[in-house]
Order: structure tokens, then C-alpha cells, then sequence
């Protein structure tokens, strides 16, 4: 068989190697190598030993059963073994054609193996230098952080006892995974000594919305939106002799812009505006897991371009830019409007919805895709729901749950503002106005309900009927839901620095940086409702395990440009802000039309 080819889950070596790396958790024990295999040798024959040679000396001698078995054994101390390690598992191999009677099976046959482990065996272990400080600077963190938050020092000290005890059992008990773990632990408490130290010295906001007498400055929002719709219609065509690579899902071939026309729409039309273009055009449908669907997609943006299609005979890829591009000009002014309520100051109102069209994934916001109809659904809500419109604020929140499966999230900071303004009374919620924090989930379901009907499938979207389909597009991953939400940071952080970086990554893993960062100034700076919005997202992003196509979902989270905004008055800053954006914008836009999967 060929190396590591898998039967029934049993891997079946007759050649190749496999590496076990060992994190540096300290040395003065024995290693314990564990095997989990068997011997094939049918009658008349018997097993044949094993021999295990470590860097090239005979160190165990065996022979295994004709049963799948496991086997343990001592090794040197790690600190006995310098460099590589070689372990080497020899046993004779033989066909069967020239061994067993009456048999024309010529493969090779005799040792499978089906696993092989090695970790530490008994004893205390002697942690290396960077464990000791690990353990010092989360001491450390944590004693900070109890004081940060306001326990005094009293418990600093308890949660300090409590975290050395943890990690002496650690040390002791379960030394490979401190060893892998205890990095990323300290990381943690050290980062959240950091946030609440930040959240601390932070001013007190006055929670009800500020309503300001500021001009509304709709002629200012409307020329900067002019400028970024042109920068995009540029775009193609500066960069006319730019390689583009043959797209997939569905494929799409490279081609050259030929007019004004291509620039501004048909060379948008590109991965999931392909999908919503179908859908627009042709409605649902689904033909089994093995043929790609578009099931996967919400139809609250596919619906606009359909009707802009049908009263204005445009093809879909002109109208659904043209939709698009009308809803971020309103996306613009709702969030001018919504930052002037906040601030009362109109500078940082502008610098809002400038920042907003700057982000490097904003080109998604004038193209086919569900960007500019969901941003303009969440703004409006809760553009609403501060008001304490909330029959209007439900309408709203039930358009952003046909956008977009994260519309559903739209409860939680919906929930925390209408019980604010209801000063906290549980029986409010009872009342009528409640359904505009009902509404969002609501156009969620709304949708499930079609599937269900339209395709016979009782948990419509979630069903396992649409699994190959609809996972690739939540945003999560089944198999990887849930996971602890720094897990899912340090994966992307490691991929990153241990693989070769793609466009991809490099913009999941800034865009990612960038959200944890602007949670916390958007807690320190703003009415808490817009917190909880963005810590919701955040972790419901993260626990997901999967942020595929996350730069473009930070669009959404119009409070981070807020809080931007505001960190903006310092003009050096706003100016490497802009010029950062823009000059990242311009290069993943370029990508894009060249066929390049960005987000």
C-alpha cells in the first residue's frame, strides 16, 4: 500500500515517515512511546517481531499480536536526546502469494499501524525558562486585572494563588498541554488586564442619544460617495494590464475591459454576485450535495435587483451596482445622521462616512452583492430603536435577517437598548413594542419557513439536507462550532505565521486585529447598546472556528467607524488612516476584477 493510505480508519505503513514535534515543556523525565497496532499474518503464519531503533540503536524488541493491540514504552529523558529524533519500526513484510497456499494476493503485507504517540512519562518535569515567565507575567496580569476591574487587592491575590495552583497541577498532571497551551493562556489574561485597564479610564456616556442641531451635511456625504463610486470605475481601468487569474465557483475567465460600462459593472460581476444574479433572474433551486447551489445565499438582496431588473429591463449585473450603490449613499447619510446624534459634533460625523467608504473591503458596498442592503438595515434599526421607534426598528431588523443569517445577532443589542429604555422592567416585555427586537431573528426564520416549504426539509437552512451548500456560506463551520474564541485567533495568527501568507489571510488576520481593537475603543467611547452589538458579533465570529469572507463583514460594524471617527481628530492620524484605506481598497478592488477571492 502506499504510505499512510487510510482503511477503515487504520493507517497501514509498509514505508514512510511520519514527525512528532515536541513543545520544549522541560526534561528530566522519560519519554513514553505508545503504539496501537497489530501484525497481519494469516495461517500458517505467525508474527514476525518488531524492532524499534532510536537514532539508529536497537531499543525494544517485540512481537505483536495478530490483533489490533496497544503497547507502551519507556524511552531516554528528553534531555538525553539531542536534536532529531529518529525513531525507526522494523518488521519483515511479505506477500502472500509466496507465503500463504492458494493465494494471488501480490501486495506487501505484515505491520499495521494504526497510531503512535510519545509524551512524557512519571515524574516531576523541570519547566524551561520561558514557562517560568509565562507563569510571572500572568501572576502578574491577573493581580492587574482584578484591580482594573475594581476587586481590590484581596482577590488579586486569591485569582493570583489560584492561577499558580492551576499551573503546578498543570505542570505536574499535564505537561504536554501547558507546554502547547500555557502561551496563549498568559496572552489571554495579559490581553484582558490590557482591555479593562483601557475601559477603566474611560469617560462615562450619558446612555440616552444626543440630538444634535449640527447641519446635516447630506451635500458633503454625497460628494465624497461621487468620488469613491468614480475611484471605482477607475479601477479596472488603470489597472488594464494587470494578469487575471480563471475564477471558480462559478468559473469565470479573465477578460480585458473594453468600455466605460465594463469598468463600472460587468467586471464586478464576480463570485457571489454571480450567485445573487441567479437568483435575482431564476429564483431557488437545488439538484443534490454534488452540484454547487445557491440555497446558501439570504434573498433579501437578490429580491431588490430581481424588481430592479424587471422595471427597468437592465441586466442584472448593471442593476444589482446600481441598487448597491444607492443604498451606501443612504448607508452614508444614516450613519452621518446616527454619529451626529451620538457626538453632536459634525467633523466627527463626516470622518464616519469617510472612513466607512475608505475601508479596504468598501468596494463590496457598490457592487452585487448583500453588503449595501444589510449595512443600511442595521443602521436603520438602530438608527430607530434610539429613538424608541420601535414598531419601525422591527420592520428594519426583519430586512437585515433576510440579508444577511448575522442579522439574527441584531436581538442582542436591540434587547439591551429597548429593556434600557424601559429602565430595566421585566414586564415590558410584554408589550407590543417588543417585536422590534423581535424583528431581525423573525426574517431569519422567514426564510428557514420558504426552505422548508420549497424544498421538504423541516430545519430549512440548517437542515444536513443543504450541508454542503449552506456551510460554506454562514460564515461558521459545523464541524469546527463552537470554538473558544481565542482559539480561533491563534489559529489564523499561527496559520499565518507558519504557512506561506495569501492576500487572503494576511486581510482575515488584519481585518480580525482590527475588530478586537475597535470592540474595545467602541465599549470605552459609546452608548453601551453599540458594545454589545460589536462584542456580540465579534464572538459569534470567533466561536465559529472559520472567518472566511471576514473583512467584508466588518463593513457592518458601523460602530468601530464611529469610534474611528473619533480617534480621528487627530489630523495625523486621520491622514494615515485615509491614506492606509485607500491605498488598500485600491489594491484589493484591483484583485477582485482580476478574478482574485479576497473575502
Amino acid at each position: 500500500y502506499p504510505p499512510e493510505q487510510t482503511f477503515d480508519g487504520t493507517f497501514r505503513w509498509t514505508d514512510g515517515d511520519a514527525q512528532i514535534d515536541l513543545q520544549g515543556t522541560g526534561s528530566g523525565v522519560p519519554l513514553k512511546l505508545s503504539l496501537v497496532l497489530h501484525e497481519f499474518r494469516p495461517s500458517p503464519l505467525t508474527p514476525q517481531p518488531v524492532h524499534i531503533d532510536l537514532n539508529g540503536r536497537d531499543v525494544i524488541s517485540f512481537t505483536p499480536d495478530v490483533q489490533l493491540a496497544a503497547y507502551a514504552f519507556d524511552l531516554p529523558p528528553i534531555d538525553q536526546l539531542h536534536g532529531a529524533v529518529s525513531l525507526h519500526l522494523r518488521s519483515d513484510v511479505f506477500v502472500p502469494r509466496d507465503a500463504v497456499p492458494n493465494s494471488d494476493d501480490a501486495r506487501p503485507l505484515g505491520l499495521f499501524v494504526d497510531r503512535v504517540q510519545l509524551d512524557f512519562g512519571a515524574g516531576l518535569i523541570a519547566p524551561p525558562l520561558w514557562t517560568w515567565l509565562l507563569l510571572a507575567l500572568s501572576v502578574a496580569a491577573i493581580f492587574g486585572l482584578s484591580r482594573a476591574i475594581g476587586l481590590g487587592t484581596r482577590p488579586g491575590v486569591i485569582a493570583s494563588v489560584v492561577l499558580l495552583s492551576a499551573y503546578g497541577v498543570a505542570i505536574t498532571a499535564a505537561r504536554l498541554w501547558i507546554g502547547y497551551y500555557g502561551w496563549w493562556i498568559a496572552v489571554s489574561i495579559i490581553g484582558a488586564w490590557l482591555i479593562a485597564t483601557r475601559l477603566r479610564k474611560a469617560a462615562v456616556r450619558e446612555e440616552g442619544s444626543v440630538v444634535s442641531s449640527a447641519p446635516r451635511g447630506l451635500a458633503y456625504v454625497l460628494g465624497v460617495f461621487l468620488a469613491w463610486r468614480l475611484a471605482l470605475i477607475a479601477v479596472p481601468i488603470v489597472g488594464a494590464d494587470v494578469q487575471g487569474v480563471r475564477e471558480c465557483c462559478p468559473e469565470v475567465l479573465p477578460a480585458p475591459v473594453a468600455s466605460w460600462g465594463e469598468a463600472a459593472f460587468n467586471t464586478w460581476y464576480r463570485w457571489d454576485a454571480i450567485w445573487y444574479g441567479r437568483i435575482a433572474r431564476e429564483g431557488y433551486h437545488y439538484a443534490g450535495p454534488r452540484e454547487a447551489s445557491n440555497v446558501g445565499f439570504f434573498p433579501g438582496a437578490p429580491l431588490l435587483f430581481g424588481a430592479a431588473t424587471r422595471l427597468t429591463g437592465l441586466p442584472v449585473e448593471v442593476a444589482g451596482p446600481i441598487v448597491s450603490s444607492a443604498l451606501t449613499l443612504l448607508a452614508c447619510w444614516l450613519l452621518y445622521r446616527l454619529t451626529l446624534n451620538e457626538t453632536g459634533d459634525d467633523g466627527t460625523a463626516r470622518r464616519s462616512s469617510v472612513y466607512l467608504l475608505a475601508f479596504p473591503a468598501a468596494y463590496y458596498l457598490g457592487i452585487g452583492y448583500s453588503e449595501a442592503l444589510y449595512v443600511v438595515a442595521v443602521l436603520s434599526a438602530f438608527y430607530l430603536a434610539r429613538q424608541g421607534r420601535w414598531v419601525w426598528a422591527g420592520a428594519i431588523g426583519f430586512v437585515a435577517g433576510l440579508a444577511r443569517l448575522h442579522g439574527a445577532l441584531l436581538i442582542a443589542p436591540l434587547a439591551y437598548e429597548y429593556l434600557r429604555q424601559n429602565r430595566w422592567q421585566w414586564r415590558s416585555i410584554f408589550k407590543p413594542q417588543i417585536i422590534g427586537v423581535l424583528g431581525a431573528p423573525l426574517g431569519v426564520l422567514a426564510f428557514n419557513l420558504y426552505l422548508t416549504a420549497a424544498f421538504g426539509q423541516p430545519t430549512g437552512y440548517f437542515s444536513p439536507y443543504f450541508e454542503v451548500q449552506t456551510l460554506f456560506f454562514k460564515g461558521v463551520r459545523a464541524e469546527a462550532f463552537p470554538t473558544f474564541p481565542l482559539t480561533t485567533f491563534f489559529n489564523y495568527l499561527g496559520g499565518l505565521l507558519n504557512g506561506a501568507p495569501s492576500t487572503e489571510s494576511v486581510a482575515v488576520m488584519g481585518a480580525l486585529t482590527l475588530l478586537m481593537i475597535l470592540t474595545v475603543e467602541v465599549w470605552a467611547r459609546l452608548p453601551r447598546v453599540y458594545g454589545v452589538y460589536m462584542l456580540t458579533v465579534t464572538l459569534f465570529s470567533l466561536v465559529g472556528g472559520d472567518l472566511i469572507s471576514l473583512p467584508r463583514f466588518v463593513l457592518p460594524m458601523f460602530p468601530g467607524f464611529m469610534a474611528l471617527a473619533l480617534l480621528g481628530k487627530r489630523p495625523a492620524l486621520d491622514r494615515a488612516i485615509l491614506i492606509l484605506s485607500v491605498i488598500l481598497q485600491g489594491v484589493l478592488a484591483l484583485m477582485f476584477t482580476k478574478g482574485y477571492w479576497i473575502a
